[in-house]
């Protein structure tokens, strides 16, 4: 009995062969996404603002420092762009450590 050869023929027996062209890939859909902003904070002091930011974003100190600076000088301070329900964490998680943030859309 003659079989056909799986290694010499392009389709293998087991995979099914695609037409191309008549299936599209399943669409991704993006999540929208909001910007986790730090506003001007005249209570708390300085490092304190350094030190939460690095706590809970993982920034280095130079990092967490440029943002302070900037939401100190210019009233806030763009801190991480994610998706809503992250944002909204991060919000919560400032505001327990009595830090001001907002959340946008972008």
């Amino acid at each position: 009995m003659n079989q056909p050869n799986p290694h010499n023929s392009r389709v293998s027996r087991w995979s099914s062969p695609r037409k191309v062209g008549t299936q599209s890939e399943p669409q991704r859909r993006q999540l929208p996404r909001y910007k986790v902003i730090l506003h001007h904070d005249n209570v708390n002091d300085l490092m304190f603002v350094v030190r939460t930011v690095m706590e809970l974003t993982r920034f280095c100190r130079a990092e967490a420092t440029h943002k302070m600076w900037e939401a100190h000088h210019c009233g806030r301070s763009i801190l991480l762009t994610t998706y809503k329900e992250r944002a909204e964490f991060f919000v919560e998680q400032f505001a327990t450590r009595n830090l001001t943030t907002s959340i946008e859309p972008v």
